[in-house]
């Protein structure tokens, strides 16, 4: 999100989370310009701040200006980077790029440091990009049975208007709510504020 009236109307509906992409090579990137707007904005929800591979140093430079509650790291940051954002009292959602040979027990130290730090940590399951995600495709989602975790996730990934369904019918007791992106935009960084509000209301019913 970087269209600050795109970012009020989306506040007016009936979400958790709104997204603030500061990686540079995104087309959703929020650059220094634009985040001086955003950072003039009131959030009455909770801003994301998507990175990848930065500094410790850059994210700790958004966290106050664009009020941030939760960093999501997208990119290949280890458990130690993350143990030093949590340390601050920040939450964080570790995105991990899903494919059909994916192995969760890589993800046994990750899921140490979440116990450590319970209701700070949260994976996000992705679809696998070259790109650290935006590539508007599903991964098979048949691959979560697998995940015997107890970190709670998010799901992502192409996930569009009519999938309303099939994300109601995932049973995994670990399944926290889905990242809507590219298929609910006019643009790159632009959401579709209607498509948004009827995937919410089918969601719902």
């Amino acid at each position: 999100m970087r269209d600050i009236e795109n970012i009020n109307q989306l506040q007016e509906l009936d979400i958790d989370f709104m997204g603030i992409i500061r990686y540079s090579k995104s087309k959703r990137f929020v650059d220094d310009i634009q985040k001086e707007k955003v950072a003039l904005q009131t959030m009455n929800k909770g801003t994301v701040g998507v990175y990848v591979n930065e500094t410790f140093e850059k994210i700790l430079q958004d966290v106050i200006p664009l009020q941030l509650d939760v960093i999501q790291l997208h990119g290949d940051e280890n458990p130690a980077f993350a143990k030093a954002l949590l340390e601050i009292d920040i939450k964080i959602f570790k995105a991990f790029q899903i494919k059909e040979e994916f192995d969760f027990d890589s993800l046994k130290e990750w899921e140490e440091l979440a116990a450590q730090h319970v209701g700070k940590l949260f994976f996000l399951f992705d679809t696998a990009t070259p790109n650290y995600g935006g590539s508007g495709k599903k991964f098979n989602w048949s691959i979560l049975d697998s995940y015997k975790g107890e970190v709670p996730f998010l799901l992502s990934g192409g996930i569009s208007i009519d999938d309303v369904a099939i994300v109601k019918d995932i049973k995994h007791k670990m399944f926290l709510g889905v990242d809507l992106n590219s298929k609910f935009e006019t643009a790159p960084g632009v959401k579709n504020i209607e498509e948004i509000k009827t995937f919410i209301e089918k969601l719902r019913k």
